[in-house]
């Protein structure tokens, strides 16, 4: 299964250190404003480029546009009801056949301001991503981040971090954790919760579950 990549305008040394694996994978990109122009100077082609491009002179927008095949280009005007990221993702339930695809990563979404780090941690959970929100993943130097709605879930340490954080939003209820360092049961609030610094325990998988709200999982 392939995966589609979407790189944002975020500093790039806070990318992860394995980022040159992702750019030469077999998968589809995706050019958030100057993430478009990152990727088309460092040998990645067939992108679709999005975005207001307000970050991006003149030039480099020119040279955007140049490369990218114009059905597979859209610029936003720069005053719109969702982030150039939430129009990528838009862009991704429209555009692509997802039975296709395994997983959407996001780079760059995080270690600037952050108003754009909440914005494109928490409007995941908005009605229209539904049924993408299992498949993205966020990657940075430091974190991997998955997301999930109400259920049942095994989380192994796929990522061979050291830390598993927990984030409790939405109204959560009945939140248990099985299987980890530490272990909660039953645990509801209407206001959001971060269960910080938990841990695996050797190869054993984690068990989460909740019957509503939602919940972050930071590997760390």
């Amino acid at each position: 299964m392939r995966s589609i990549n979407i790189l944002a305008g975020g500093p790039r040394e806070n990318l992860p250190k394995n980022f040159s694996d992702f750019l030469h994978s077999d998968s589809d990109w995706i050019g958030v404003d100057a993430g478009a122009f990152y990727l088309l100077t460092h040998g990645v082609e067939h992108i679709t480029a999005i975005g207001d491009f307000d970050s991006l002179t003149a030039s480099e927008l020119a040279f955007v546009k140049s490369k990218v095949d114009p059905k597979n280009f859209f610029q936003a005007k720069p005053e719109k009801d969702y982030t150039d990221t939430e129009l990528s993702l838009l862009w991704v339930e429209k555009h692509f056949d997802l039975s296709k695809y395994d997983a959407i990563n996001l780079f760059a979404m995080t270690g600037q301001r952050l108003d754009h780090e909440l914005n494109n941690l928490l409007n995941l959970f908005e009605a229209q991503y539904t049924n993408i929100l299992r498949r993205i993943k966020f990657y940075d130097l430091t974190n991997i981040v998955e997301f999930f709605a109400a259920g049942n879930y095994l989380l192994s340490n796929k990522f061979h971090k050291k830390y598993l954080g927990l984030i409790t939003l939405n109204d959560i209820s009945h939140f248990s954790i099985k299987g980890a360092k530490y272990e909660l049961s039953n645990f509801s609030s209407k206001i959001a919760r971060a269960f910080a610094s938990n841990e695996f325990l050797s190869d054993a998988e984690v068990e989460i579950s909740f019957e509503t709200g939602n919940v972050i999982a930071i590997y760390s």
